[in-house]
């Protein structure tokens, strides 16, 4: 029956891979089209709509983004009743991960049935869609959210997060902290949530004096209805399925373990990929755990054994755990389940009744995640990095083989060892790597020696910021290196940082030192001399919450001896402007880099007269491809094998230039983009490596300018 089972999940998992790749378009294409879009599935962001909506005519859902003035953001915002849209603009494909270990948007959205995203130009036409079961829903959940969104905050996060299974914007701090300790199953809408709430509508309805078979009835009738209300995550899917097997216990004669067993099957037949995702796994693993576990556990144990079961599957996707959390879950549960989970419902009830009650568990609630951020502060998080599958597997197994040999002492041992082999191999890597991650319209390096002998970093990223009006003021721009940068040096293991080289001080290059300085220790700054004075740099370092690492201005003639960079510009002090930039050299895997920051033709010219013997292997280009940089002379003379181009999709300089490009063909100079193969890795062992991409090349094809790839 296992083999059967497998079989027919690797039918389904082959046919909607294949699905998803029919019906993804291949490119940017113009079209008309009317849609049909729910409006709790609508967000507004800053001036731009967000949101899922279904084509009328084909039935595939697409993600949607469209343009706002101030007019229409208000009354977007305020929809409550699904609309249908005749818009014009472009459809395109999602764009896949572009960074190793990087969240996977496009995978995320696939597995809601989305492949395509459509950039709306103009709505021709709205009507009111009106009528049906499933529109009565999301009619509810959306005036559900309006109506939450006017509680006092934190009880406004926690209705959304808890009985909708919405994020709002004030959920970081909360969430932050949930994460750290290790208890994010209990912020979203799972068992023990359906479990509490069926609890605690058949006290209300026996209070009433209904009888139980039609208590149950009502029970049974109103979870599908919930199941859409709250959000439709797999974690709902299969305790409501669970739960309607439960309350037809009578009819069906099937116990929990035959409840949870369909409740898979469900899952595989909405999701056949469900198992591959952090929220699948633990939602059916945890489950499973708790229907087979002996009853006379005591709850400390039970605790211990359930966050242990679940240790590879977060280890595989955050990277990272904290000692608390084992007694965390076990001191959180109680309190969560009896106190805080009640309070939110009887608090989001009675705002409108009787509002002192309200403000009264508000001001609880506070305190409570007060005492969630006391806990998470704590020192304790074991930085543990992404282990290999395969040793992810093992750890899974040999977990269940000691849980079912609880008194077998030799095979807890060799669990614990495998756990130490495992962390021991990502924090002493065999192999180093020179890493360019795509960091958008931005540089941004990664250099690591092999057993992480020395770690640095070269520029850190960030966005230009422009002048325009936000209507939702509410907003902060999305920090690509939390999601990005943070996330690949967990997954690898990395909390310390040697020191960090800025280039010069543009915001492309220096925009997310703040966030760097925040999530991990760096010992040292090393700038172009001058640079240490500017206004924008200083902010940077003393808005920084955690450290005010050493600051070391430098030009040519510093030695920052220990480091593994030579220092070859500037020559004099200056501003940290582009002419100012560093360039950098050194000897990684038997190859030869070169950094040029942005520096300009006429001060590339003045490196190679000062340094006329200076070779590169492998030349990072000079300012993201512009024609400002590369200078002829200076390429001819460094005579790189690759040169690595650093720049945004659809920026609005056109980085690389076109005449780059030619130049570097003429010159038989093999270049890759960030653009087009997103983060490119020199993974080296001894003097020898070769150059690694996340993208083969052709998934972003049609985001480039031909003159790329032609």
């Amino acid at each position: 029956m296992v083999v059967l089972t497998c079989l027919i999940s690797l039918c389904l998992c082959l046919y909607t891979q294949k699905r998803w790749l029919r019906t993804t378009v291949t490119g940017q294409a113009n079209i008309t089209q009317t849609i049909l879009i729910f409006p709790d599935e609508l967000k507004i962001v800053g001036n731009t709509a967000f949101g899922k909506a279904g084509d009328i005519n084909t039935g595939q859902r697409e993600l949607i983004i469209y343009p706002l003035t101030s007019e229409m953001s208000a009354s977007l915002n305020d929809l409550s009743v699904p609309v249908l849209w005749t818009i014009e603009g472009q459809i395109q494909p999602l764009l896949p991960r572009t960074n190793d270990n990087q969240f996977d948007s496009q995978r995320f959205n696939h597995h809601q049935q989305i492949c395509n995203q459509v950039r709306i130009k103009k709505v021709n036409q709205i009507i009111i869609q009106r009528g049906g079961i499933t529109t009565a829903c999301h009619t509810i959940r959306k005036k559900l959210l309006l109506y939450f969104a006017s509680l006092p905050d934190p009880l406004s996060t926690y209705c959304q997060q808890l009985i909708i299974g919405s994020n709002n914007g004030n959920a970081t701090e909360l969430m932050a902290s949930v994460k750290k300790l290790g208890l994010l199953h209990l912020f979203c809408i799972s068992g023990m949530h359906i479990v509490l709430l069926t609890v605690m509508v058949r006290y209300i309805l026996v209070y009433l004096w209904w009888y139980r078979e039609y208590i149950d009835i009502f029970l049974i009738t109103l979870l599908p209805f919930y199941l859409i209300i709250g959000g439709g995550s797999t974690s709902l899917l299969r305790a409501t399925i669970m739960a309607e097997i439960g309350l037809l216990h009578n009819c069906l004669h099937l116990d929990a373990l035959d409840g949870w067993a369909i409740s898979l099957m469900f899952g595989i037949l909405v999701d056949p990929l469900t198992l591959l995702t952090l929220g699948g796994q633990l939602s059916y693993l945890l489950s499973f755990m708790l229907q087979v576990l002996p009853l006379t556990l005591s709850n400390w144990k039970q605790s211990i054994l359930l966050n242990l079961i679940s240790l590879p599957s977060i280890l595989s996707y955050v990277y990272e755990v904290h000692f608390l959390s084992f007694i965390a879950s076990y001191l959180i549960i109680p309190i969560f389940s009896v106190i805080i989970f009640p309070s939110v419902l009887i608090g989001g009830v009675l705002f409108r009744l009787f509002p002192t009650v309200t403000y009264v568990i508000n001001a609880g609630l506070k305190y409570f995640q007060l005492f969630l951020n006391y806990l998470s502060s704590f020192p304790g998080i074991i930085h543990f990095g992404k282990p290999p599958i395969i040793l992810a597997i093992i750890l899974f197994i040999e977990t269940l083989i000691a849980i079912y040999q609880q008194t077998n002492l030799r095979q807890w041992a060799v669990l614990i060892s495998t756990y130490l082999l495992t962390l021991v191999m990502i924090h002493f890597p065999l192999n180093g790597e020179v890493t360019f991650i795509d960091i958008g319209q931005g540089d941004s390096i990664l250099i690591r020696k092999p057993f992480n002998k020395q770690v640095l970093m070269i520029d850190t990223g960030g966005k230009l910021v422009f002048s325009k009006r936000n209507w939702n003021q509410n907003r902060q721009p999305q920090d690509d290196a939390q999601r990005i940068t943070i996330n690949y040096l967990r997954s690898k293991g990395i909390s310390c940082i040697d020191a960090i080289f800025l280039s010069h001080h543009d915001a492309d290059h220096i925009g997310y030192l703040t966030t760097i300085l925040n999530n991990v220790q760096v010992k040292a700054i090393v700038v172009p001399a001058g640079m240490e004075k500017q206004p924008a740099f200083l902010k940077k370092i003393h808005s920084a919450e955690v450290q005010s690492p050493q600051i070391i201005p430098v030009t040519d003639n510093n030695n920052l001896g220990q480091l593994s960079l030579q220092i070859l510009h500037p020559f004099i002090s200056g501003q940290g402007k582009n002419e100012d930039s560093l360039v950098l050299a050194g000897m990684f895997g038997g190859k030869r880099f070169v950094f040029t920051g942005d520096l300009d033709q006429q001060n590339e010219k003045k490196v190679i007269q000062k340094y006329p013997q200076l070779r590169a292997d492998i030349l990072k280009v000079g300012h993201h491809g512009s024609k400002t940089a590369s200078d002829p002379a200076f390429l001819h003379t460094l005579a790189p094998q690759y040169a690595i181009i650093s720049a945004g999709r659809f920026n609005r300089y056109h980085h690389p230039d076109e005449v780059t490009i030619n130049t570097l063909r003429q010159m038989n100079i093999n270049y890759l983009s960030t653009q087009q193969f997103g983060m490119i890795k020199y993974v080296y062992y001894g003097n020898h490596g070769k150059i690694k991409t996340t993208l083969k090349g052709d998934e972003t094809r049609w985001t480039l300018p031909s003159y790329l790839i032609n």
